[in-house]
């Protein structure tokens, strides 16, 4: 005998959209200092908050020059962090050998707005 079973959600398209990164589509005044992420997020109601803020470095590691979502802490072996465009994490960032890459990340890949706060995904 075959079971099968569908469970159907009930979730706002508003959220829906927000739960799968792309921070960028409904924040605005996106800056980066050292490795914190700042914006002012839109919330599902259309209003816009204060500005808030998201930590970066426990989400993103320096894998031998190279910006990575696999692992933490990038901001201790990575320099001139900024902002590259409104989503494109930019530094420069030490090899093994010691040497310096440059090297970008594309936040929009796992940072979210949800209901005007920043969240990783």
């Amino acid at each position: 005998m075959r079971i099968a079973s569908r469970i159907k959600t009930s979730v706002p398209p508003a959220y829906n959209a927000w739960a799968t990164g792309q921070f960028s589509q409904t924040c605005k005044n996106i800056s980066v200092n050292g490795s914190t992420l700042t914006a002012s997020c839109q919330k599902a109601d259309g209003r816009t908050p204060s500005t808030i803020s998201i930590y970066l470095n426990p989400h993103i590691a320096n894998l031998d020059g190279t910006l990575d979502w696999d692992g933490d802490k990038f901001a201790l072996t990575c320099n001139n962090i900024g902002l590259a465009g409104a989503s494109r994490l930019r530094a420069e960032c030490k090899t093994s050998d010691g040497d310096t890459l440059g090297t970008y990340i594309n936040l929009d890949e796992h940072v979210t707005n949800i209901d005007g706060t920043l969240k990783f995904e």
